[in-house]
């Protein structure tokens, strides 16, 4: 018998506590385990475990041993899962979440033209602004606009988002131009209530120096199309990633104010999925798809349409 499949008897003896449970779980007897655990030792020069007749228990050569054989094992799993995963056709559900006005206006076509080359994933899509729980919620990939996120992800940024302070040209004419981020206390404000701290904003400089900026708001919504049209409408101003509002910018609708001023911290879109759970073939497929399809996108080269 070889090393590694001693390896893998040492760690059920370890996971059941016993020579005997582990030789039941591999179809062997309690000796036979027993005999290979001191093949192991006599392999490693070392012991392994404090043998009573009633149990066993490692020794601290074999809590080390335990913790680096069980990663061995882990991995080597996972490296052969993605072997196979890499041969085969995807297949099966994959469960993605994305923001409702990116989503709609930026991914739903070409997430329509991943859904015809490859027939045998069966998608699973939910549109929402609302901060969703990735791991309880099930999802293999979320769509999530912000800034960079904790580490219980794993992260590809797909494009840079904008975010953007603007006002219909009806509504200037009316109440006046803010001239820095404070001025916007004095002029009526819709929020976007899927923002912590909505009627709170920080704001960078050209000198980099960074300040925040508190207000109340006159109208607010959960979604970001809701609040261009009211601000199209005159109702006040708004503070929105510059996708949501590029083609108003561009027809003369909103006029983008407050240009020297940046929002803090930056804000990317992202693909995220969970750190600990392994990338199959269809949701990395999947991801590709939305890499490519940002260099599409180009927000950075529309940043001074206004």
């Amino acid at each position: 018998m070889d090393r590694f499949s001693r390896l893998e008897i040492f760690l059920k003896v370890v996971e059941t506590g016993s020579f005997t449970a582990a030789g039941k779980k591999l179809n062997m007897s309690g000796s036979g385990v027993s005999k290979q655990i001191q093949n192991l030792e006599d392999q490693l020069k070392v012991k392994l475990f404090y043998r009573t007749t009633r149990s066993v228990s490692l020794t601290e050569a074999g809590e080390l041993y335990y913790k680096s054989g069980r990663n061995a094992v882990s991995n080597l799993k996972e490296t052969e899962k993605e072997l196979r995963d890499l041969q085969a056709t995807p297949t099966g559900s994959l469960k993605v979440n994305m923001p409702l006005s990116f989503g709609i206006s930026h991914l739903s076509a070409e997430v329509s033209k991943f859904a015809v080359q490859y027939p045998d994933i069966n998608l699973d899509l939910s549109f929402s602004d609302s901060k969703v729980d990735v791991v309880a919620g099930g999802y293999d990939i979320v769509v999530r606009i912000g800034a960079a996120p904790d580490s219980i992800f794993k992260a590809r940024k797909l494009t840079p988002c904008p975010i953007i302070v603007c006002a219909s040209p009806e509504y200037l004419a009316k109440n006046g131009t803010p001239e820095t981020p404070e001025d916007l206390k004095k002029h009526r404000i819709i929020t976007y209530t899927g923002k912590e701290n909505q009627n709170s904003w920080t704001f960078q400089n050209a000198d980099r120096e960074v300040s925040n900026v508190n207000f109340s708001s006159v109208m607010r919504s959960d979604n970001g199309d809701m609040n261009r049209n009211a601000t199209v409408a005159g109702v006040g101003i708004s503070i929105l990633p510059l996708f949501v509002v590029l083609e108003q910018l561009k027809a003369g609708n909103l006029v983008w104010i407050l240009q020297d001023y940046h929002s803090y911290p930056i804000w990317n879109i992202y693909a995220l999925y969970p750190a600990d759970r392994y990338l199959t073939k269809k949701a990395r497929l999947f991801i590709d798809m939305l890499v490519e399809l940002s260099t599409k996108i180009s927000l950075n080269e529309t940043c001074t349409a206004h």
